[in-house]
């Protein structure tokens, strides 16, 4: 009987080569999972707290308002007209927030508030609006609030409804994946059932604080608003409770108010000749020489042309979407502010004229605003002086760019796609010294060129 053969046992440097060989894949595998969990970036966590610890405010807070308008105002006043009456500066404050504000980032984080309570509210006598000038290629415009007209209450029935004859069924209803939105004249979407935000009840502190970081007084007013608080979104129960109407208060909140015009000097010279006869030549009391028209429109806040041209930048409306989704405030608002369009650099002109632009302005803009927070008082508002230093640097800002950076490197309000009047040579010619002439050429020059543009697809 023959034996199996028994396999040969390896020899020992065939051994050490082999033991050799696993340690050195164990130790390269151990110091590959190394690299890759330090390699990785962690995500960062917020040094402040979550939106979700912020109490709801309770009803009985809201029915004592910092200040209270007799009667109770309809639409918005100014805030000045009756804080001059209290007695003394309430321990805490009711603000609205409809911007940048909402944002726990920036609420909470940057700005460092800690809001006591927060409630969802609707402001039906104010909508949103982007029409306060920034910085041209960067932040072209902010949040605003306009005044809006209540609609009057639901149309009334007839007294009879007539009976209607039999009808097919009507197919399934299938909701639409977008909702649809009106638009405006530049073709951006348009809320318009009144102002959605959030009302903080802060500290007199916090809110001399928001003030400060708001431009200090320069660029908005403070106003006294009706605000209708909207029921939290929660789950229904089995036995609800019978919800109570929901009380109007009042919170106060910024506008910016859209001034008008100030008439050239040779308009206020054809208006003084009436042509009754009388060309000034009786004598009269003499009055002081008013400063030129170029010299007080540089004092006032910009006045954009077109208030719903400009597009937020991308930080600046994220901001704002991330803060509506933190707060939870009504599915439709929030659709609408994922469809607007934020502004964007889209040609090589743009970015060269970002660069130089942004290189030039930009210090000068970011110096100003620290300097308004350093000299603010403890109400947050900035000294007159300073703030009329303010508006000169951003009307300087936006008469450069309408001067010379805009028919030069393009716009930088609003997208440019491709086809658009910006860049036609014959346009930029006209429009770069329009606003010297002051007729109006430039315009017409460019509603014609859109016009031949829309045709001609």
């Amino acid at each position: 009987m023959v034996s199996p053969k028994k396999a040969p046992k390896p020899s020992v440097d065939a051994a050490a080569r082999y033991r050799s060989r696993r340690s050195s894949d164990a130790g390269l595998s151990t110091w590959r999972r190394f690299q890759t969990l330090h390699s990785t970036p962690k995500p960062k966590a917020p040094t402040y707290p979550p939106i979700s610890s912020i109490p709801r405010t309770p009803a009985t807070r809201l029915s004592q308002p910092d200040a209270s308008p007799s009667p109770f105002p309809a639409e918005p006043v100014l805030a000045a007209d009756f804080d001059s009456q209290a007695p003394s500066q309430p321990p805490t404050l009711l603000y609205l927030a409809y911007g940048s504000n909402l944002s726990a980032e920036t609420f909470l984080g940057r700005r460092q508030i800690r809001p006591l309570s927060a409630v969802n509210v609707s402001a039906p006598s104010l909508r949103l609006v982007f029409d306060l000038p920034g910085l041209p290629y960067a932040e072209p415009c902010f949040a605003n609030t306009a005044l809006r007209k209540i609609p009057g209450g639901p149309p009334k029935l007839p007294p009879e409804v007539p009976d209607l004859p039999d009808l097919p069924d009507p197919p399934p209803f299938k909701p639409p994946h977008h909702r649809s939105f009106k638009r405006n004249s530049a073709g951006d979407p348009i809320w318009d059932n009144g102002l959605i935000g959030v009302v903080y009840e802060v500290t007199a502190e916090d809110y001399a604080k928001i003030i400060a970081t708001e431009g200090g007084g320069a660029s908005y007013q403070q106003i006294l608003v009706p605000c209708l608080p909207l029921p939290p979104s929660v789950g229904v129960p089995e036995k609800p409770p019978i919800p109570e109407l929901p009380k109007p208060f009042i919170a106060r909140t910024l506008y910016a108010p859209r001034l008008p015009d100030i008439p050239d000097d040779d308009d206020k010279a054809t208006a003084a000749d009436d042509g009754d006869g009388d060309d000034g030549d009786d004598p009269a009391e003499p009055t002081p020489p008013e400063p030129p028209s170029w010299f007080r429109k540089l004092l006032l806040p910009v006045r954009r042309p077109d208030p719903d041209y400009a597009q937020p930048s991308a930080r600046y409306l994220k901001l704002i979407t991330d803060g509506a989704a933190e707060h939870d405030l009504p599915g439709e608002y929030q659709e609408y502010l994922q469809a607007l369009q934020p502004y964007a650099v889209t040609t090589l002109r743009q970015k060269i004229g970002k660069i130089l632009f942004l290189g030039f302005w930009a210090p000068l803009f970011l110096l100003a605003f620290i300097g308004g927070r350093f000299f603010a008082n403890k109400e947050g508002k900035t000294p007159a002086w300073l703030a009329a230093t303010m508006s000169v640097v951003i009307n300087l800002v936006w008469v450069s760019y309408d001067a010379i950076a805009k028919p030069l490197f393009g716009d930088g309000e609003r997208t440019m796609k491709e086809g658009d009047c910006g860049d036609s040579a014959k346009a930029q010619r006209a429009r770069r010294y329009s606003w010297i002439r002051g007729d109006g050429a430039g315009d017409d020059e460019e509603k014609r060129c859109l016009l031949s543009g829309i045709s001609g697809r």
